[in-house]
């Protein structure tokens, strides 16, 4: 099943479905970064992220790197992370809320 298809009309450069291995299971987009190492990144990050959030009482459930032209926004889905880099000046809001809408379908996966 394709979960990824309904970012592109939002104008995403490249998103990515992975597991905590880093390894990916979906892409979209074309360009920089190869979908390989934004998946590898994304659940490294979330990985390492992951202690100051049990020290928070809680676990990463969502997070934003954001560069002087781009943002990834990235959610963590149980056992997956979905993370999508889109041009600053992109609708944000449109993109988090498609990100979650997919996030309730990968929860069946």
């Amino acid at each position: 099943m394709a979960y990824l298809e309904s970012l592109a009309p939002f104008g995403v450069k490249r998103a990515v479905l992975t597991g905590l291995d880093g390894l990916v299971i979906e892409a979209l987009g074309r360009g920089n970064p190869p979908a390989e190492v934004l998946a590898a990144e994304l659940a490294s990050l979330v990985r390492h992220m992951t202690p100051l959030a049990e020290a928070l009482s809680g676990e990463v459930r969502r997070f934003t790197l954001a560069t002087e032209n781009h943002e990834i926004l990235a959610l963590r889905v149980g056992e997956y992370v979905l993370g999508a880099v889109i041009e600053r000046g992109t609708d944000r809001k449109a993109v988090g809320q498609e990100l979650t809408r997919i996030a309730l379908k990968v929860q069946n996966l």
